[in-house]
């Protein structure tokens, strides 16, 4: 177990810097064409997702673990071996994402670790009570993002579903307080992430009004309408500007935001993933390359900021026209 402790702590403390790294080499022209030729299998983990994949494991151990434990007698035999490795893999997680500012919000208790563990800790101040937990949504990752409102600066705990983003406000015990509409990743069209002199933003164009018009559930905050893939022509679009405490929990949220909504555009449509990691259609490995490369472009307009100095991931067409080109006709020789 100590080993184990100390592997897992030193892969949670460079998962930032592997997001961040990627995020950068996504700008190479070569780079791109080594990870998506030849496509990712169906159902295999991806780049970004093969990064994430010992966190989810981790998760699941526990989780299985935990589950194991709540069902054994105290008079076993196994309960006090049991919850020894129980209580040790909890505190090593705990220890590990709090210090990263991953998974986690700061305060005691259990790891929270699936929806229902979230949805427990609920508390609804601004909006009517959702449903978190419906069949196929998936909890993929959780830090502190910031909304940024002209000068105003409004720190929350966002957390990441296969289909959603959702605010909140974490109390001293834990309890998350849902202050703001959850953003429905279906009604993003573009995001920005290369924001000159403002290196830990990125920006979200969604279309719609506000974000509770794309309600998570029956009953949930703001009215119900659908989530479609085409937005109609008279929504009103809107921009919302998120702020990382660093760079490096930037590029996560980038590579993790971006390959949900070009999963959720494609061949899946809004059907949420069986899991939040496995590799989608092959159309959609492409999920580690900046959004201003992904066919959605078609709906986007031009940035809403003047991007950094920095290339965007190009499309990957062929260098040479595979279509002849018309040649001059020579004059026969008498």
């Amino acid at each position: 177990m100590p080993s184990m402790a100390v592997a897992y702590c030193r892969y949670l403390s460079g998962l930032k810097k592997a997001d961040c790294l990627l995020a950068a080499k996504t700008r190479n022209h070569e780079f791109m064409r080594l990870i998506v030729e030849p496509p990712v299998p169906r159902r295999r983990p991806d780049l970004t997702a093969f990064i994430h994949k010992p966190l989810e494991h981790y998760r699941d151990v526990l989780k299985l673990l935990q589950t194991i434990l709540n069902y054994t007698k105290v008079k076993d035999e196994d309960y006090s071996a049991l919850l020894s490795v129980v209580q040790e893999l909890q505190t090593t997680y705990r220890d590990a994402t709090m210090g990263s500012g991953l998974m986690e919000p700061e305060g005691e208790g259990r790891p929270l670790l699936s929806l229902q563990d979230l949805e427990s800790r609920l508390v609804f101040t601004r909006c009517k009570p959702f449903v978190l937990s419906s069949p196929g949504r998936h909890w993929i990752f959780g830090g502190d993002l910031s909304r940024v409102e002209g000068r105003a600066v409004r720190p929350f705990w966002a957390l990441l579903f296969t289909d959603l983003i959702v605010f909140a406000k974490v109390s001293r015990d834990r309890v998350l307080f849902i202050t703001e509409e959850p953003l429905s990743l279906l009604s993003v069209t573009q995001a920005v992430f290369n924001i000159r002199k403002k290196a830990n933003e990125f920006r979200l164009l969604i279309e719609g009004g506000a974000e509770g018009t794309e309600s998570p559930a029956p009953g949930g905050c703001g009215p119900e309408l659908p989530l479609t893939r085409n937005p109609k022509r008279s929504s009103r679009r809107r921009t919302i500007c998120l702020r990382a405490p660093t760079a490096e929990l930037k590029a996560v949220w980038q590579m993790l935001i971006q390959r949900q909504i070009i999963y959720l555009n494609t061949t899946r449509g809004g059907t949420p993933a069986s899991s939040p990691m496995d590799s989608p259609d092959p159309p959609t490995t492409l999920s580690v390359a900046t959004l201003d490369s992904f066919s959605l472009r078609r709906q986007v307009r031009p940035p809403l900021e003047e991007p950094a100095p920095t290339p965007s991931c190009p499309s990957f067409s062929p260098r040479y026209s595979l279509t002849p080109r018309s040649s001059p006709k020579r004059s026969s020789s008498p």
